[in-house]
């Protein structure tokens, strides 16, 4: 079955208050090529593989070539403003939606994800039990129960998957396509970046 043509946004403006420095200019392992990367050129370069319409939401320019950049639509209203900002601004109904600070995205977990959407506004992964927003597809249809609830300023995400269709992928689901679930690992400290970087370098971590 052919995945249908699909969008990918990258929520690249955080604070990185944990980290202490910017994440998006992090080192990472290099390119195929050689040249030099950064987690979020990293990341960017992953998803650009699926798709040739990538947004990143951030409110500078991080210099990464290949994508669009858009501000937030409505300021300080966390991820659900992110996602918000992001998918109105896609070029395709259907968008998968992550943030910057996730460098073991799986393609072919996105797609499996993707390819679920056909007939529902949101598929959600669940892991330990909770709901994996920000590693999630979205259809446009997502936009007004979203931008419903910025403008009460009721920013939790999860919520909104209560207005629309949406189909919850369990952990056991995952685990075939993921087994370590290293496609949900975010970097929110030193400890967790020096710990991904070597796992990436013991895996050979690469990207054309």
């Amino acid at each position: 079955m052919t995945s249908p043509r699909f969008s990918v946004v990258i929520l690249a403006g955080g604070q990185s208050r944990r980290m202490g420095r910017d994440k998006r200019a992090l080192p990472w392992t290099p390119a195929l090529d050689g040249s030099p990367q950064t987690l979020l050129g990293h990341v960017v370069a992953t998803v650009s593989r699926l798709t040739g319409d990538v947004v990143l939401v951030a409110n500078d320019d991080p210099g990464i070539e290949g994508v669009r950049i858009v501000g937030d639509l409505y300021p300080r209203s966390g991820s659900l403003g992110g996602i918000y900002s992001g998918l109105a601004a896609v070029a395709y109904d259907l968008a998968f939606i992550a943030a910057a600070d996730m460098p073991f995205l799986n393609p072919t977990l996105i797609l499996d994800l993707v390819g679920l959407a056909a007939r529902v506004d949101a598929v959600v992964p669940v892991t330990d039990g909770r709901p994996e927003p920000l590693h999630a597809v979205y259809r446009k249809s997502v936009l007004k129960p979203a931008r419903q609830r910025i403008k009460r300023r009721e920013l939790k995400v999860a919520p909104v998957f209560d207005a629309v269709s949406t189909i919850w992928v369990q952990e056991h689901d995952l685990r075939v396509l993921d087994p370590d679930l290293r496609s949900f690992w975010n970097l929110n400290t030193p400890e967790d970046y020096e710990r991904a970087l070597a796992l990436a370098g013991r895996l050979g971590s690469r990207v054309a």
